[in-house]
Formats: structure tokens, sequence, C-alpha cells
């Protein structure tokens, strides 16, 4: 009797847990959808009023500064939760933690943009794609502080939103994306309709930054008060272990990530890069849906100590994603048609129709090696990416390079196909592997 009545009791917190955990995933993931589905809204009047020249130049300097973004984070983006759940129980402890990081990261960014500054490694690279006759007026050196200014706003927004995803403040990540939604692209869309004459991929990249960057400045005073200012060695020596070979892993990446982007911009121009642009930013929506979605799995997966539960969750949750992202793919290839037939897409980016099939694809296994990547994170076997990025990305370039030149951005669009599902066959083994030992070792 007594144990029926702890049954019910232990289902019910369960029921109740559930339903708690539910409501935040809709509460963030209509929030997100609204605000990045309202960003997609927004693309024809962006692609009226940028040309396909200035919408491609922008999309090429917005993945590079992504793309590296994610480096100069140095992994804290895994970091910040991991330790976070790690010292739940110890408020003090939380908040020399965050000190420490939020400090090591303000820091690190101020030294590398310096050294970037002083080598100019950055004009040397940005050089390159003089090799198309049609770039030899790009003048990168009039993007360089704007960009510069992308780069920062994006590092601290990580930062900024994996605290809330840890601390599970769900209204923080809302007030956060509303605000910069409609106070960057508003302040935007008006520049470039009253300046019809000025670079629009310039004014754009300014405005929508500089903003941005001011409110992740607001916005930090929310984990800055968190703060017990004290410097932790043993924290940082832990958030390193766990973020830097994220960071060397992101490094590589970039030459998956923006190098597709960048071998179109060689070998088609800015025109080209422009149709491709968009094709990749319709692509993103799978992932974007995911990242709403691992926001809420996140802090629960890496909270689950029984691996055999973890497993089956992990398993079930794996397939549903994966068929839901390929039914909302379809739906994705169908919109765009339409979307061109009915003029809202300008006519001279139907090309797009070519190249969505691959990418869609693409980052579908993009999205479920993000899913299998929180594994890597829970065992603290994060510098098993680093090899698997070098032949990843050894694989990537290698097709770029092939690919690029004879087929164009078509053979490009394939190419990441092929290095993404690579990817997701190394990941989904080694996770199995890693899950199994983990297993069988709980069962002596």
């Amino acid at each position: 009797m007594r144990e029926n009545k702890q049954s019910f009791w232990k289902n019910s917190i369960e029921k109740y847990r559930n339903k708690v955990a539910f409501r935040r995933f809709i509460s963030l993931f209509s929030t997100d959808v609204l605000v990045r589905g309202a960003n997609f809204l927004l693309i024809p009047l962006f692609l009226h009023l940028m040309t396909r020249d200035e919408f491609g130049v922008y999309g090429y300097l917005y993945s590079f500064a992504m793309a590296m973004s994610l480096v100069f984070t140095f992994g804290f983006h895994a970091s910040v939760p991991k330790l976070y759940a790690d010292t739940k129980d110890d408020k003090k402890a939380q908040g020399s933690m965050l000190f420490t990081l939020s400090l090591t990261l303000v820091v690190g960014l101020v030294l590398i943009f310096s050294l970037i500054s002083l080598t100019g490694i950055d004009e040397y690279f940005f050089g390159l794609i003089n090799r198309n006759e049609e770039m030899k007026n790009f003048s990168y050196d009039t993007y360089r502080p704007y960009l510069l200014a992308a780069m920062a706003s994006m590092v601290l927004s990580n930062l900024l939103t994996y605290y809330f995803v840890a601390s599970e403040k769900i209204k923080n990540i809302q007030a956060f994306n509303l605000i910069r939604f409609f106070f960057a692209n508003g302040l935007a869309i008006l520049l470039l309709y009253t300046a019809p004459d000025a670079d629009a991929a310039l004014l754009r990249l300014s405005v929508t930054y500089i903003v941005e960057l001011l409110l992740c400045c607001v916005f930090s005073f929310f984990l800055c008060k968190n703060f017990t200012f004290k410097f932790s060695k043993y924290y940082l020596y832990k958030g390193l272990k766990i973020g830097l070979p994220l960071s060397f892993v992101a490094l590589l990446n970039a030459i998956t990530n923006f190098g597709d982007k960048h071998f179109v911009m060689i070998y088609c121009g800015a025109a080209i890069v422009g149709v491709y642009n968009l094709a990749s930013l319709l692509a993103t929506i799978p992932v974007i849906v995911y990242q709403s979605f691992n926001f809420i799995w996140l802090p629960s997966f890496l909270q689950e100590k029984n691996l055999i539960l973890l497993k089956k969750k992990t398993d079930r949750n794996g397939l549903r994603i994966f068929i839901f992202l390929l039914l909302l793919s379809v739906l994705i290839y169908i919109g765009a048609f339409f979307l061109l037939q009915w003029g809202v897409f300008p006519e001279n980016y139907s090309l797009i129709m070519q190249i969505l099939p691959p990418l869609l694809l693409s980052q579908i296994f993009a999205s479920l090696n993000l899913f299998f990547f929180n594994y890597f994170t829970y065992f603290e076997k994060n510098y098993l990416t680093i090899l698997t990025s070098i032949v990843i990305n050894s694989l990537s370039y290698l097709l770029f390079s092939l690919t690029a030149s004879r087929f164009g951005y078509i053979g490009v669009a394939y190419s990441l196909l092929l290095s993404n599902f690579t990817l997701f066959v190394i990941y989904y083994i080694l996770t199995s592997y890693y899950v199994k030992k983990g297993i069988n070792i709980l069962l002596l």
C-alpha cells in the first residue's frame, strides 16, 4: 500500500515536471518562432531594398562573423550550462564561475581584436576574393570596423543566451530577442528606405550590430548581478577544459560553415552569393527550430544521471526530430516555389530552387549533429570533436576545391551535404560507443 502511494506521488511529480518543461518549451519556442519567423518575413523586404550584389556581400560578411564568433566564444556556450548545473547548490561558487568566465571572455575578445588589427590578417584573407574579376572593386577596409562590431555582438549575445538558458530565465531570452529584433531591424529598414543610394550592405551591417552590441551591454546587467567578484583559477581551468576544444573545433568548422560561401564568392561572384545566401537562410529554418528545442532539452539532458533512460529519450527524440525537420523542409521548398511565382522573391533569385534541396538536407543533418554533440559535453569528451573536425573539414575543403571550379554553386551545395552527412555518421557511432560503455560500467 505504501509502495503504491509512493509510486503515485512519484508519477505525479514527474508528470508535473514534464508539464513545466513543456510549458517552458512552448513559451520559449513561441517567442523564438515569432522573432525568427518575423526575421524571415523581412527577407523579401531586404531583397527589394538591396541589390543582389549588396545582399550577397552582406550575407558573405555575416556568415564570416557568425563562424568566427563561435571561435571567439572560447566554447563557453557549453561551459556555462555545464558548470551552472554543477554549482546549482552553491550560489557563491556559481557567482565566482560566472564572473571568471565572463571576464575571461571580454579580456580575450579585446586581445584578439587588437591582434587582428595589428597584424592585418583579416585584410589578407578577404583579399583572396579579388581573384574574381567581378570583385575587384570590393573594399574590405570599409566594412572592417562594423564586421568586428558584429563579431563582438554575436559573442556577447551567445554568452547571455546560454546563461539565460542555464538559469532557465525564459522571460529574459524572450525580451532580449524581441527588443533586438524590433530595434535593430526597424532602424536598418528605415535607413535603407530613406537612403537608397547608400551602400546597403554597409548600412545594414553597421546599424544592426551596433544596436545589438548596445543591447548586449544593457542585458548584461542580469548576468552581472549574480557575480561573486572572486576570480577562480579552478573554474577558469574547468571552463577552458570544456570550451577550448569546442573553440578549436569551431575554427576548423569555419571551413565548412563559411567555406561554401567563400568558394562561391571566389568562383561565382557576389550576385550568385546573394542567391546562395537566400537559399542558405531558408535552409537554416530546420536548425533554428531544433535550437529552440535544444534550449529546453539541454539543461535536463546534462542533469540526467540514468544513462539507460537518457539513451531511450535521445533515440526517441532524435527520430522525431529527423521526421519533423524533413517534413518542414518539404514545406519550405514548396513555399519558396510559390513565393517566386507570386513575385515576393524577385525573379532573379529563381536559382534557389536548384540550391535548396541539398542545403535543406544538409541542415537537417547539421541539426542532428548538434543533437548528438550534447553527449560530448555530457561525458566531457569534447576533445574528440577536434579529431572528427579535422577529418570532416579536410574533406569539405577538398570537395569545395574540386567542385567549385567545375560545377560552381551547385557543386558546393552538394559538397556541404556530403560533409554534414559524414559527420552525422561519425557522431552517431562515437556517442553510441560511449553510452554503451557508460551503461556497462554502471551494470558491473
